[in-house]
């Protein structure tokens, strides 16, 4: 692999392009953008060797052509495309759903070219050049789905370059991935969104926004992403994120029964093992243990109190408990 050619240098283009060029110097990186802007600045950045305005030459010597661009602008690119790829190259796209990406890739790439669709698990919601940087991807899983005609150097190639960026090639399920990706991150942009709707609908949003802080800020950040780019999520993703938004309707309704038992004589009915068990899986998440490996307290302790010591520490487990740990961590952190 000798050249690279990056087409779309927002976040996470120009991250792509920082990466291969901190990795390796032999590999040459050509962007294009359709932003004679954003094109610019990214070589300004370091992102990329050369800038290339026309597509057809921006292609023509690449092994390894990336379409990081929002998911509805790829069939477009695909057709344009078409004709100028050298025979063996391999083309890969970073968008979040799959399912039409791949539809899209049987129906338009050439057979003399090999799609392997990919998606980054990075990015977190940011966007935009100025949130780049060559580590985006270092130590994160890199989900990858070959098509059926992909030739197996088309997809060493893209298990090279995965590597390349710092980041673990993943083979996966097209379906399988876009019901998991459904739940654990298309799902949470709708609710971020609802989240904003909500507040912002208020008649009192002037003043309820003075109180808005990091919660807000962390629960509404994925509703600040580009319009174009969630639209087209949503539009290629419907069934799976329907299927997951009423798994979560069905758990918000049963929190708020759970709430509305709660009273004042102390009997929280539901509502705390349900929080409990929130916080366990949280945990669990954050542990990397498996939701069916068991994790039992110690004599004196909850399977919580065993999990929250062994990421929070047995000082704060202690507080959070209204008991001590030992005198040096309980000293720890007091205002």
């Amino acid at each position: 692999m000798t050249q690279v050619t990056i087409i779309g240098l927002g976040l996470i283009g120009s991250s792509i392009g920082m990466a291969i060029r901190s990795a390796r110097k032999n590999v040459k990186v050509v962007g294009f953008d359709h932003n004679s802007g954003v094109q610019s600045r990214a070589k300004k950045i370091g992102a990329i060797d050369d800038t290339e305005w026309r597509l057809n030459k921006a292609i023509e010597d690449a092994d390894l052509v990336v379409l990081a661009v929002p998911v509805l602008e790829i069939p477009i690119l695909m057709d344009n495309m078409a004709g100028w790829l050298k025979p063996g190259t391999a083309v890969t796209d970073t968008a979040s759903t799959k399912t039409r990406v791949m539809e899209w890739a049987a129906e338009k790439m050439p057979d003399s070219v090999g799609f392997v669709g990919g998606h980054p698990l990075a990015g977190g919601g940011l966007s935009g050049q100025d949130a780049a940087h060559p580590d985006m991807f270092a130590g994160v899983s890199y989900p990858l789905m070959p098509a059926i005609r992909a030739p197996e150097k088309c997809v060493k190639t893209v298990v090279e370059f995965v590597e390349l960026l710092g980041a673990t090639p993943r083979f996966v399920d097209v379906a399988e991935h876009d019901s998991y990706i459904a739940a654990v991150s298309n799902g949470p942009l709708l609710m971020s969104s609802a989240l904003v709707l909500t507040a912002a609908k208020s008649p009192a949003w002037g003043e309820i926004s003075k109180f808005a802080s990091a919660e807000f800020g962390d629960l509404s950040r994925l509703a600040g992403m580009l319009p174009e780019t969630t639209h087209g999520i949503c539009k290629t993703n419907p069934d799976m994120m329907l299927h997951w938004l009423d798994t979560y309707l069905a758990e918000l309704t049963e929190l708020r029964h759970a709430l509305a038992e709660v009273n004042d004589e102390g009997e929280d009915g539901r509502l705390k093992p349900l929080l409990t068990e929130a916080y366990e899986q949280r945990l669990r998440w954050t542990a990397g243990v498996s939701p069916d490996t068991e994790m039992p307290g110690d004599e004196t302790g909850t399977m919580t109190e065993t999990l929250g010591t062994m990421f929070l520490g047995g000082g704060i487990m202690g507080r959070i408990r209204g008991g001590r740990s030992d005198g040096k961590d309980d000293s720890n952190g007091r205002n």
